[in-house]
């Protein structure tokens, strides 16, 4: 049966970012003003999930002493393991239009972001920043998150646990976050 599967993630309103990722109304403006975020505007601020895990990240960075700059940066490495992670569950991501089978909306979860290891659990940054420049990587355990902070000769490290975030996300937004409209066609 070949079927067609249109995502659709959540867009949220700047109180609505701010009540999920903690950063205020009036920091959304001085960051979209600073060209950090960018969000849509149609007369409404709006902005995507992506958006809103960015700024999230951005805001534990920022609180734990890297620039914004370099928060900035390395805040998208969290985006990709978290919409996969938010993609698994039922209550996050629902099916709407016609209907499949389990298998098939499986493999329409497990396929949903391309690139992205279920082993990616964490997004690590090894502190100080050396010349503004930041060591970071997507890890699957917090040990090596200590080999990073050797190899840069730090004594801190910063990781963000993608599958918290989703929790948090997925427990303080409003649901569902990912939308897959299905459209069923003729048979293969």
């Amino acid at each position: 049966m070949k079927y067609a599967v249109k995502t659709i993630t959540r867009e949220y309103s700047p109180s609505e970012v701010a009540a999920v990722s903690g950063v205020s109304t009036a920091l959304q403006r001085d960051w979209r003003r600073r060209g950090v975020i960018h969000g849509r505007s149609d007369g409404w601020n709006k902005y995507d999930l992506s958006d809103v895990i960015r700024m999230t990240v951005m805001r534990a960075f920022t609180q734990s002493g890297i620039g914004l700059e370099t928060a900035e940066a390395l805040s998208g490495m969290a985006v990709l393991p978290v919409i996969a992670t938010l993609s698994r569950w039922d209550d996050t991501a629902v099916f709407e239009g016609d209907t499949l089978n389990d298998e098939q909306r499986e493999r329409i979860r497990g396929n949903a972001v391309r690139g992205v290891s279920e082993d990616d659990q964490f997004s690590f940054v090894a502190l100080p920043e050396r010349d503004g420049e930041a060591v970071a990587a997507r890890i699957d355990n917090l040990a090596k998150g200590e080999q990073l902070m050797g190899q840069n000769q730090s004594f801190h490290g910063v990781a963000v646990d993608h599958y918290g975030l989703a929790h948090h996300i997925a427990s303080t937004s409003p649901l569902p976050i990912i939308r897959y409209e299905i459209e069923v066609g003729g048979e293969e």
